[in-house]
C-alpha cells in the first residue's frame, strides 16, 4: 500500500475457516449463479461484449489470491457485483454483530500508520484526515491509497470497543463520485457488510458517524438530510378542510397492516376529500400488496401494465419450490409459484413469461378525491415506482420531487447462501418488457410532473399544488 505497511504481526495466523472456505472459490459460486440466474446478466453481456466481461473478472480473479483474500472476500465480490449497476443485484449479511468469530478476528491484518503522515492528515480537508466516532470508542485515520480493491481506507488508531485493535481497518471503499465512497465497513463482530460513505457539511463529517478531529459536533439535524431524516412507517393527518395527507416510508410487509388500517379508519374522508396527498419519500419498495388499496383512489381511465419475462435457472427453480414450504403463504402466492415452477421446469428455452402484458379496466373512477398528489424522491424504488408508474397514468394524478432510484427493470428478487463465507446472494429474476420497448427506467428512475427544489417544505409545497384551482 502507498502509505501503510503491513505488520509482520500475524502473517501466518488464518483460521480453520479461511482455509477451508477460499475466496477464489467462493466467487466462483457467487459468478455462477448470476451468470446463470440473474436476469439482468444477457443485457450486460450483450452491451459489454464476453471478452470485456471477461477481462473484469479475470482481473477480480486475481485478487482472490492475495495473501488477505479472505478478509476482503466481501468487498470483491461486492466490486463483481457492481459490475451491473443493478440494486437488485446485491448480498446480505447472514449473520448479526453480535456474533463473535474471535479466530477470524484475530488473522485480520494490521497495517502501520506513521507519525508522518498522521502529522499530514491533520492538516487535510479533502476525505483524507484523522476522524472521531461520535461516541468517542474509536478514531481512525482515512487515507488515500487507490489499489484494485478501493480509493481510500480508514485504519483504527485507537479504540475502546472489544476486539479492535490499532491498525485494524474499519472500512474501505472505491469512489463513485466525489462525495461518495461504495465499498465495505466492518461490524461490531468485524464481519464485512456493504456500505456506502457520504463525505458531508463542508468535508467535517463522513456519513453520520465520523467527525473530523478538530471539530465539534453535539448533536446531529437528520431532518436536514434527507438520506438519514427519520420517518414513521405510517403518518396519516389532515393538513387542511380539504386536503388529507398518508405517509408512506415502506411497502414492506410489516407496513401491510398499519397501511390497512389507516384506509379503514379513514374510508369515509377519502371518499369525500377534495384532495390526498400520499408521501412516499424514504419508500425504497417491498410488496404490491401494500399500495394496490390506493389504485381506486388514483384511477380514472384504463391504464397499462407491462409484464415480465422470467430467467430459468436451476437456482431460482430450487428457491422457488423452498418458498412453497412457507405455512404463511396466501392461496394465490402458492398458486403463483406452483405456476411459475412447472413454467421453468418444461421451458424450452431461457425465458417464460411470468406476466402477462395487459390493459387494467377492472376499476370505477371515484368521485373523490379529485386530485392526488404523491411525493416522490431519489429513495424511491422498484415495488415503489410499480405503483408510480401506474398512477402516473392517471388524469387525477400529480408526482412531484425529484427523479425515483430507477430499480426495476430487473425484479423479482430471490436469494440463496454463499457456499461458504456468511452471507446471502440476492439476485433479480425477470426482465421487464419495458426494456424492449426502450422505456427502461434502471439508474435513470421516474421523473416527477414537477420538481421541487431541496430548500422548501415539499409537504407545503404539495399542499399548494393541491389546493390552487
Amino acid at each position: 500500500m502507498k502509505y501503510l505497511l503491513i505488520t509482520a504481526m500475524l502473517l501466518g495466523a488464518l483460521n480453520l475457516g479461511a482455509q477451508t472456505c477460499s475466496c477464489e472459490k467462493e466467487f466462483l459460486y457467487v459468478k455462477n449463479i448470476v451468470e446463470n440466474g440473474f436476469a439482468g446478466f444477457p443485457d450486460y453481456i450483450k452491451k459489454n461484449t464476453e471478452a470485456g466481461y471477461k477481462k473484469k473478472v479475470d482481473q477480480l480473479l486475481k485478487l482472490t489470491h492475495y495473501k488477505f483474500s479472505y478478509d476482503n472476500c466481501p468487498l470483491i465480490i461486492g466490486q463483481y457485483l457492481d459490475l451491473f449497476k443493478s440494486y437488485h443485484l446485491s448480498y446480505w449479511p447472514g449473520f448479526t454483530g453480535w456474533e463473535m468469530d474471535t479466530a477470524f478476528i484475530i488473522q485480520r491484518p494490521l497495517f502501520e500508520v506513521s507519525d508522518r503522515d498522521i502529522n499530514r492528515l491533520k492538516k487535510s480537508r479533502s476525505w483524507e484526515g484523522i476522524y472521531n466516532v461520535f461516541d468517542s470508542t474509536m478514531k481512525i485515520a482515512v487515507i488515500k491509497d487507490p489499489t484494485p480493491l478501493h480509493d481510500y481506507v480508514a485504519v483504527v488508531l485507537e479504540s475502546t470497543r472489544p476486539l479492535w485493535k490499532k491498525g485494524m481497518v474499519k472500512w474501505e471503499g472505491k469512489l463513485i463520485n466525489d462525495s461518495t465512497l461504495r465499498g465495505v465497513s466492518y461490524i461490531r463482530n468485524h464481519r464485512a457488510k456493504a456500505d456506502k460513505l457520504f463525505l458531508r457539511d463542508s468535508s467535517k463529517m463522513i456519513s453520520w458517524d465520523w467527525l473530523r478531529e478538530g471539530f465539534h459536533q453535539t448533536k446531529i439535524d437528520p431532518a436536514a438530510y434527507p438520506v438519514n431524516k427519520p420517518s414513521p412507517v405510517i403518518d396519516a393527518r389532515s393538513l387542511s378542510a380539504n386536503t388529507f395527507y398518508i405517509k408512506m416510508a415502506s411497502f414492506g410487509q410489516a407496513a401491510k397492516r398499519p397501511i390497512d388500517s389507516i384506509l379503514k379508519a379513514n374510508e369515509q374522508l377519502l371518499n369525500t376529500i377534495p384532495n390526498l396527498i400520499l408521501d412516499l419519500r424514504d419508500n425504497g419498495g417491498g410488496g404490491d400488496e401494500c399500495w394496490w388499496p390506493f389504485i381506486p383512489y388514483c384511477y380514472t381511465n384504463p391504464y397499462n401494465d407491462v409484464g415480465a419475462d422470467l430467467l430459468v435457472s436451476d437456482s431460482t427453480i430450487a428457491f422457488c419450490k423452498k418458498q412453497l414450504e412457507n405455512k404463511r403463504l396466501s392461496k394465490s402466492e402458492i398458486d403463483y409459484c406452483t405456476r411459475i415452477i412447472a413454467r421453468m421446469e418444461s421451458a424450452k428455452g431461457p425465458w417464460v413469461t411470468s406476466d402477462e402484458d395487459k390493459v387494467v379496466t377492472s376499476f370505477t373512477e371515484k368521485a373523490f378525491p379529485k386530485k392526488v398528489i404523491i411525493i416522490a424522491d431519489r429513495w424511491c424504488g422498484s415495488s415503489t415506482e410499480e405503483f408510480l408508474l401506474m398512477a402516473k397514468q392517471s388524469k387525477k394524478v400529480t408526482i412531484v420531487g425529484e427523479n425515483t432510484v430507477g430499480n426495476l427493470d430487473y425484479s423479482n428478487i430471490m436469494t440463496t447462501p454463499f457456499s461458504c463465507l456468511p452471507y446471502t446472494l440476492v439476485y433479480a429474476t425477470t426482465r421487464s418488457h419495458r426494456i424492449d420497448l426502450g422505456q427502461g427506467i434502471d439508474n435513470v428512475g421516474i421523473a416527477p410532473n414537477i420538481y421541487l427544489p431541496a430548500n422548501k417544505s415539499w409537504i407545503e409545497e404539495a399542499l399548494k399544488i393541491a389546493e390552487q384551482q
